[in-house]
């Protein structure tokens, strides 16, 4: 073969590739990461039970939008979500115009799935009922839903009753590319610490805590079964409080490291609240698995004061909580 003929077929080799790296521009590199996060945007649709700062003050879907887009979320697990009927699939207006605004402002392609709640007949108010669902959104353009939404079959538990993990979790299965690493995500709102229900026992909203989180652990396997994958996220708010390693370590016995392990304050305070900075949101994954190369969380959070005033006005008493997943070839 000529000079000139491995020259034009050299060149013609490059091109290709080039063309080929610009239909997946997404997925072109091995080191490449995809980042999963968590955020509780305060009772959205409900803007009447919004507390403190937020009280009455919806939540603007052009703000929320730059906020998720700053943080360069690529899947996000949500939490306190507004549905507009109990009609399937549940749908939520607010949400909807902040997706329609990640792609209107940053041309984005968002979609998103709400999960259903634990009924209770005495739920007779409308913001019981239809307020605080949790959810997964993930951008299209970047990864896609395998199969799917896996309902963990937690049970039921008689000292907690029908309160017992309220928020059901459920699992959604993404694909970060083609052979590459596919990921289980579930977002979870484990119980609040509001002692409503056992007043005489100031343990008792941790004690319920660990019961979700021991009967999410016995589902392990039966999870890992049917998604035949190890990559398992569970992230979302825990209300874990500090200091509250029995209930954090139910997952770190189980296989998973804590990433929020030094407690970093994810819920939004300053100067001498009454209420400091909680360690709630936590994003846990499986150790030993070479995609979480990861030691702690990122806490997406403004370092001025009057910057934390406008998040907890705008947008939310809880920051948003994000971890880098590093993209390889699936192992599973």
């Amino acid at each position: 073969m000529h000079r000139k003929q491995l020259w034009v077929s050299f060149s013609s080799f490059i091109i290709t590739l080039f063309i080929c790296s610009l239909c997946n521009p997404s997925f072109s590199n091995a080191d490449e990461t995809v980042r999963v996060g968590a955020w509780n945007i305060e009772w959205l649709g409900f803007p009447d039970k919004r507390s403190s700062f937020g009280s009455k003050t919806p939540q603007k879907p052009s703000t929320v939008a730059k906020y998720i887009h700053d943080a360069k979320v690529d899947i996000l697990a949500l939490e306190e979500i507004g549905i507009e009927s109990l009609e399937k699939p549940y749908k939520s207006k607010p949400l909807q115009a902040i997706m329609d605004a990640l792609k209107k402002e940053y041309k984005q392609d968002w979609e998103y799935i709400l999960f259903p709640k634990t009924d209770y007949p005495e739920d007779t108010e409308d913001f019981f009922v239809r307020g605080q669902h949790c959810g997964i959104a993930w951008r299209a353009d970047r990864v896609s839903q395998i199969g799917d939404v896996y309902a963990v079959p937690v049970g039921k538990n008689e000292m907690f009753g029908q309160k017992f993990f309220e928020r059901r979790a459920n699992a959604v299965k993404f694909s970060l590319g083609s052979s590459k690493t596919d990921l289980v995500v579930i977002p979870v709102h484990l119980k609040s610490n509001r002692t409503d229900d056992k007043e005489k026992d100031p343990n008792y909203t941790a004690k319920q805590r660990q019961a979700e989180l021991t009967s999410f652990v016995k589902n392990l396997d039966t999870l890992k079964t049917h998604f035949k994958d190890e990559d398992i996220i569970l992230l979302g708010d825990t209300n874990i409080m500090t200091g509250e390693t029995k209930t954090s370590g139910i997952m770190v016995n189980a296989g998973f490291m804590d990433l929020n392990e030094k407690e970093d304050g994810t819920t939004v305070a300053w100067g001498k609240s009454k209420y400091p900075s909680a360690p709630f949101d936590r994003v846990f994954v499986p150790k030993g698995q070479p995609e979480f190369n990861v030691k702690t969380q990122i806490t997406h959070k403004p370092d001025d004061v009057e910057k934390m005033k406008d998040h907890r006005r705008q947008l939310s008493d809880h920051y948003l909580v994000s971890v880098d997943v590093t993209i390889m070839s699936d192992d599973d």
